[in-house]
């Protein structure tokens, strides 16, 4: 006979502190925990992300531990109650123990859960600490045991809050977690449904998530902030469906002060334009995602780590067209993330100025930058 433990909720999304508790139950004596999202909580609002979303991101999670699964015996329709949960595992583990994982904070309602008689006669209770609350409270009938050294202040509101700042969440979600919740725009405003609204159309859509797409994985491969990175590549062209004539009209609305070459035409006003609708019109404030926008075409100057990633993620994103020196610029950017930028901008040199036009300053500046960095690290 297994003790199979099971850690419902949910997992909107899934964190360290359902790791934490999932590796305590484990240590305690548990032969394997179950993470189970829940379709329809009891007693709660509507999760923000698909229950498709929560089972990877709580797959991704279980790769932690081999003795921790994922189960899909919370995803069915009406509204999950732990003793009907309890009750078709037993069905589907016969002879097994059932433990059921909780915090500290759920214990003086326990009583009051739908058919408690049932659900205490069926399953033990492994109880997590938690700041402000009694582990130890008794409930009458119920088999409990407090999982010692699981206390954790870790929450889905905390980490959610986190990643609405733009943050990873580092010290509370496994990093592939932030990947996944990056590629996907999951608990962020529905940037989508606004560069509808600014007139981008499907061609433009497409190529915008598969610059969010590549700007993700290059974050994650180069130490860059992920919900940063996808945010700079959803809005980076926003701009772009506005011709010159209603470009110039905002320029003069925000009083943008720009070189006098980036308003000659829309290719290099777009960027600028769009760091300025990002943040007086979207409400965004972080300084390096701004920056990232505004000069996602030209570069510049001194560019930091996520203006890397998303000038390149912009000029190398898969549904590109191949052009000279693609290939070799997505194999660079795996590595070297300075070299294929700076290939980059010289392949729009060469480009340039062999139809007789003039390199914008921008561009030059960073080209020189570049060479120089590189110069002084060899």
């Amino acid at each position: 006979m297994q003790r199979i433990g099971v850690l419902g909720g949910m997992m909107d999304p899934v964190h360290l502190g359902h790791l934490h508790a999932a590796k305590c139950a484990l240590d305690a004596g548990v032969d394997r925990v179950l993470l189970a999202p829940c379709l329809h909580p009891a007693h709660r609002e509507k999760p923000a992300a698909s229950a498709e979303q929560r089972m990877e991101m709580c797959r991704l999670a279980a790769q932690i531990d081999p003795r921790i699964e994922v189960s899909d015996i919370d995803l069915r329709e009406g509204t999950c109650y732990a003793a009907d949960t309890v009750r078709l595992l037993q069905q589907r583990h016969p002879g097994d123990g059932i433990c059921w994982i909780l915090g500290a904070d759920k214990l003086p309602g326990l009583a009051q859960w739908h058919k408690a008689e049932e659900l205490f006669s069926r399953c033990e209770f492994l109880v997590c600490p938690r700041p402000g609350y009694d582990a130890h409270l008794p409930v009458h009938g119920a088999r409990i045991t407090v999982l010692e050294g699981a206390e954790t202040a870790v929450s889905s509101s905390a980490v959610i809050r986190e990643l609405r700042g733009l943050s990873d969440a580092e010290d509370l979600l496994p990093r592939s977690v932030a990947r996944y919740i990056a590629e996907n725009g999951l608990y962020q405003p529905d940037w989508e449904q606004t560069l509808r609204k600014y007139g981008m159309k499907d061609k433009r859509l497409r190529h915008t998530l598969g610059v969010r797409q590549t700007a993700v994985e290059l974050a994650w491969l180069h130490g860059e902030r992920m919900q940063a990175a996808a945010t700079a590549a959803m809005l980076h062209d926003i701009a772009k469906p506005l011709p010159l004539k209603d470009m110039l009209k905002l320029v003069k609305r925000y009083r943008l002060k720009l070189p006098e070459e980036l308003l000659t035409g829309e290719n290099l006003l777009h960027g600028p334009l769009a760091a300025a609708i990002a943040e007086r019109e979207l409400g965004v404030t972080d300084g390096a995602v701004l920056s990232a926008i505004a000069c996602h075409t030209t570069g510049k100057a001194g560019m930091t780590r996520l203006d890397k990633v998303i000038f390149l993620a912009d000029a190398i994103e898969p549904n590109r067209a191949d052009y000279p020196g693609l290939a070799e610029m997505r194999q660079l950017a795996k590595t070297d993330l300075d070299a294929a930028v700076l290939l980059s901008m010289r392949r729009t040199q060469e480009y340039v100025l062999a139809r007789g036009l003039r390199l914008c300053g921008q561009t030059e500046q960073a080209i020189q930058d570049l060479i120089k960095q590189k110069e002084e690290q060899s």
